[in-house]
């Protein structure tokens, strides 16, 4: 997976039967149906469903951890 994550990025997930959830691939623009189709085939068995998704949240990570659990607790 590249390291920019943008609004617009686009990512293919595949969903296990047991809930797993797995990134297969992603494009920092809309992908064509035919790539998405080309990345599911690459994947192999064990998956049940993909989901191809846009972020609608992007929160940054700090490095050691601190403020994580601040910043959930916003607005509660």
């Amino acid at each position: 997976m590249s390291a920019e994550v943008t609004y617009k990025t686009h990512i293919l997930i595949g969903v296990r039967a047991n809930g797993v959830k797995t990134v297969i691939a992603d494009w920092s623009l809309v992908p064509k149906q035919a790539e998405v189709l080309h990345e599911i085939q690459q994947a192999g068995n064990g998956y049940t469903t993909f989901a191809l998704c846009t972020p609608t949240s992007i929160i940054p990570v700090e490095s050691n951890g601190a403020g994580r659990r601040d910043s959930y607790r916003r607005g509660l």
